[in-house]
């Protein structure tokens, strides 16, 4: 047995004790001495857990006390820890059979019906110990749970008085009698119990309202007419009660008056009153509603300004309002005030978080971006999203080693569910940034580990093959890389660019020549300054072709589009000089 059956096991035993010594009318006539030491001993027993023990001495007390309704009792106790519901039920049933006006006997009988799914049985033993135990209010409460579940209305309103008489007359007891007359349809009861509770609490004015309810159901034009002059009698009371506004909505709404409906309504949801809750369910039906075509934006936007104006829990108003906004057409200038506002309230929230972001990447706002990104960082989001783009801004900002560092943070967060781009990118731009800062061996490993998730991807492809061409280094494995990327990438000049300079430095240069034609060809006549490291590589094959005079005009050419250090470093700059200067490499 577990701790929890132990201990429930021994509390059974001492209310059992409590029980047996209280029934001195169940000790044996003779060897009463020992049958009594025995029961003391066998709770002694159970109280320590030893429970073979124990169900051994109860059932031996049975044998020397036929009549023990207390050795029954503690012998069903065990016996429904062993999972014997039927023999322990049938124990209690001897017992009460002996014993019929002990109650805790009776009681427990009922618990074991219950426990078996036997709700007949149990209301029946209910209603005999309600006659034999008047004055045990929980009985009368257990009852009214049996009819209750059973729709057995008319036995579950005579409990209910029965109740109170002996209790006395209640808010709660008139409620729910009402409730129950409401569902078997008798009226008059339900109004009789409704006014009886209007006249008894005059300061509270739900019972008036529900007054109106009851003559608003009854459907005719007559009752309608009762039910809006109870309505309207409350509203010249408290025109800011809750209840009234609600039924009032709800009369517009049966009449056609779509109009009058929405403000009460809105009256309702915007009253600081209304339960948080209440009022989410109330708004969000209200949304729905109004997100058809001829729904009023107007009204629907002056309502989600009065309730955000009120202090606010957390996001759910914000999102639904949010929703409502994107729903409806309305301009992102409009709806993002509304996400701010809920990453103010729950900076943890990346539904508003993730929409912004899509925004500022859209209108490559690197500054929202930024202040959307990195505090999500900084307090250690999981989505590898928010690393990629704060990572991205950093190099954007030749921040390099912030930029690594945070794509490694970003790699580090994913999972299974991450997309294979968003992986590959974090790993490609970690290999450019490592070659940058001069670490071209872990620029390959990002750069292999890109090729495992997507093998043919044509950026990563052809970056790992100039770098190694420019190291001179494995230039069978670059020239295969970087002719697959031009294979997956037509066209695309610094990709052909690339493969001419793999073929260069492998001192084929007629076919290099070939491809950078083609390379310079797709530039077209107008360059700008992020060609000048193509026109340089034309300048150097033409040379090793033998051409002098169109390697210095693409290398003066290279030179005057190299005003940008980043195209171009200062060294390398140095250096196509130097080219010029002696026209020769």
């Amino acid at each position: 047995m577990n701790l929890r059956t132990v201990f429930t096991v021994i509390i059974y035993s001492i209310f059992a004790l409590s029980v047996y010594s209280q029934s001195s009318v169940e000790k044996a006539n003779d060897g009463s001495s020992k049958y009594n030491y025995l029961m003391l001993e066998a709770e002694r027993q159970s109280s320590q857990g030893n429970y073979a023990v124990a169900f051994d001495l109860y059932n031996y007390c049975l044998k020397l006390n036929p009549q023990s309704g207390s050795a029954r009792y503690s012998i069903s106790t065990l016996l429904r820890f062993m999972r014997n519901d039927s023999l322990a039920t049938k124990r209690v049933e001897e017992a009460v059979a002996l014993y019929p006006d002990n109650y805790w006997y009776n009681d427990m009988l009922v618990k074991m019906y219950y426990n078996n799914g036997d709700v007949d049985k149990a209301q029946k033993t209910l209603e005999n110990m309600a006659t034999k135990f008047p004055k045990k209010t929980d009985v009368l409460m257990m009852l009214i749970d049996t009819y209750a579940q059973k729709q057995d209305y008319e036995n579950l309103i005579r409990t209910l008085n029965k109740l109170e008489i002996k209790e006395g007359k209640s808010e709660q007891l008139s409620m729910e009698k009402f409730r129950i007359y409401v569902q078997m349809k008798d009226e008059k009861s339900a109004f009789k119990e409704m006014r009886d509770l209007a006249n008894e609490y005059p300061n509270d004015l739900r019972y008036q309202v529900l007054i109106g309810d009851l003559y608003l159901d009854q459907g005719t034009e007559e009752s309608k007419a009762k039910a809006l002059a109870q309505y309207k009698a409350v509203e010249a009371k408290d025109s800011t009660n809750l209840t009234m506004m609600l039924s009032l909505s709800n009369y517009y709404q049966r009449e056609g008056n779509d109009s009058l409906c929405m403000d009460y309504l809105l009256r309702l949801v915007t009253n600081p009153s209304l339960d948080r809750k209440v009022r989410l369910q109330l708004v969000g039906g209200i949304v729905y509603e109004n997100l058809k075509p001829d729904g009023d934006s107007t009204k629907i936007l002056n309502m989600f300004d009065k309730i955000l104006s009120m202090p606010q829990e957390d996001a759910a108003m914000h999102e639904l309002c949010a929703t409502y906004m994107v729903n409806a057409n309305l301009s992102i200038e409009r709806i993002k005030p509304v996400l701010k506002k809920m990453l103010e309230v729950e900076p943890e929230n990346e539904r508003a978080r993730n929409q912004l972001l899509s925004y500022a990447i859209e209108e490559e706002d690197t500054a929202s971006i930024m202040s959307l990104c990195k505090p999500a960082c900084d307090f250690g989001a999981k989505d590898p999203v928010y690393y990629f783009y704060l990572g991205v801004v950093y190099y954007q900002q030749n921040n390099y080693n912030s930029a690594l560092e945070t794509f490694q943070k970003g790699i580090s967060h994913v999972g299974d569910k991450s997309s294979v781009e968003l992986i590959v990118r974090l790993h490609s731009l970690s290999g450019d940034i490592y070659h940058l800062i001069g670490q071209p061996e872990k620029a390959y490993v990002e750069y292999d580990s890109c090729l495992i998730y997507r093998p043919d991807d044509a950026y990563v492809l052809n970056n790992y093959a100039y770098y190694l061409s420019l190291e001179k280094k494995n230039l069978e494995k670059a020239e295969v890389m970087s002719r697959r990327s031009n294979e997956l990438d037509k066209d695309n000049p610094t990709n052909i660019d690339t493969y001419a300079w793999v073929l260069f430095q492998q001192k084929k240069y007629e076919e290099a020549k070939g491809s950078i034609d083609h390379a310079v060809e797709l530039l077209g006549d107008t360059l700008n300054v992020s060609d000048a490291t193509i026109i340089e590589h034309a300048g150097d094959i033409y040379y090793r072709c033998g051409d002098v005079e169109k390697a210095l005009e693409f290398w003066n050419s290279a030179r005057n589009l190299s005003t940008d250090k980043n195209v171009l470093k200062d060294e390398q700059i140095k250096a196509l000089d130097r080219k010029i200067r002696r026209k020769k490499l």
